[in-house]
C-alpha cells in the first residue's frame, strides 16, 4: 500500500503561507529567474551511460500506467500544491528496510514527469542504495563533489528522457558526520536549490544514527515513508515526536519487490 497523508499541521502552516503570499511576490520572482538562469546550464548535463543494466527500474518504466505510477503522480499533485514553487524535500524512514529510498527514485520521476527540472540527491552516507536504480556508476560521486574533486555540475547525470538528474554514491562513506557537517555540503544543497525545481533527498533514518540533525535544517519539506506491518508503532511514535513540527507527509508504504503493489488511503492520525 502505497499511501501520502498531511498532517494537519502541516496543512495549517501552507495555509499561512498562501495568506503572506502578497508580501513574498517579489522574492519568489527573484528565485524563479535564478532557477530559470541556472537551468539553462542543465542541457550540459551528461546522460548516464546506459549500457549496463539497471537492477530496478521505476514504476514508470514497469508499467507507466499502472496503479503505482498513478499513486505516486498523485503524490506529486499534493507536494505541487503545498509548494507551487518547489523546493527541497528531505525523505527519511524510522528505520532501515522501509522503502524510503524506493520512494524517493519513484517520487523524483514523478515530479520530472511533470516536466519540472528534478535531482535526486543520495544523502544517506551509510547505507547508499540508489545505485540499484543506476544503469552504470557515474565517474564522480557526491564524496568527490563534497571533497573538492570535482564540481556539482560535473558529477551530476541525467537518468532519463524525462529532466529527472542524480547526484549520489555507490558505497558507503568512512566519513559520513564529517561530510555531512561540511561547509561544502551546505553550498551544494544551496547550488541544488538555486539550480533545479525540486531537490528529492534520500535521507538516513531518524532512529539509527543522528545524521539526519545535519540534513533537516536544508530541507523546506520532510516525508516519512512507514512500512505497513513492518514499522513497529512504537518506532513510528518515537519518529514522529523526534521530527516533530518539521514532518509534514507520512507515506505508507508496503511495495512488494516482485512487481506488485497494493493502494489504499489512511490518514494521519488512523489506527
Amino acid at each position: 500500500m502505497i499511501s501520502l497523508s498531511l498532517r494537519p499541521e502541516a496543512d495549517l502552516r501552507s495555509r499561512n503561507l498562501r495568506h503572506q503570499k502578497a508580501d513574498s511576490d517579489h522574492a519568489s520572482t527573484r528565485q524563479k529567474e535564478a532557477i530559470l538562469n541556472a537551468a539553462s546550464g542543465l542541457d550540459e548535463i551528461k546522460r548516464i551511460d546506459a549500457n549496463g543494466e539497471a537492477r530496478e527500474v521505476s514504476v514508470f518504466e514497469a508499467d507507466p500506467n499502472g496503479a503505482a505510477a498513478e499513486q505516486f503522480r498523485l503524490m506529486q499533485h499534493r507536494l505541487s500544491n503545498v509548494r507551487p514553487s518547489g523546493g527541497s524535500v528531505l525523505i527519511t524512514s524510522p528505520g532501515a528496510a522501509d522503502g524510503k529510498s524506493l520512494n524517493a527514485f519513484n517520487l523524483a520521476w514523478a515530479l520530472a514527469e511533470a516536466g519540472n527540472n528534478t535531482l535526486l540527491l543520495e544523502l544517506d552516507l551509510r547505507r547508499p542504495s540508489q545505485s540499484r536504480h543506476i544503469p552504470t556508476p557515474p565517474p564522480s560521486s557526491l564524496v568527490d563533489v563534497l571533497t573538492g574533486e570535482t564540481t556539482a555540475l560535473s558529477a551530476v547525470r541525467r537518468l532519463s528522457d524525462v529532466p529527472l538528474f542524480y547526484l549520489g554514491l555507490n558505497k558507503p562513506t568512512s566519513k559520513p558526520v564529517k561530510l555531512l557537517r561540511s561547509k561544502a555540503l551546505q553550498d551544494l544543497q544551496c547550488w541544488a536549490r538555486q539550480t533545479f525545481s525540486w531537490v528529492i533527498i534520500d535521507g538516513p533514518p531518524v532512529l539509527a544514527v543522528s545524521d539526519i540533525e545535519e540534513i533537516l535544517p536544508g530541507a523546506d519539506l520532510v516525508l516519512l515513508v512507514v512500512r505497513e506491518r513492518g514499522t513497529s508503532r512504537t518506532m513510528l511514535e518515537r519518529t514522529v515526536e523526534h521530527l516533530g513540527d518539521r514532518l509534514n507527509f507520512v507515506i505508507y508504504n508496503n511495495v512488494s519487490m516482485s512487481g506488485h503493489y497494493g493502494y489504499g488511503y489512511r490518514g494521519y492520525g488512523d489506527r
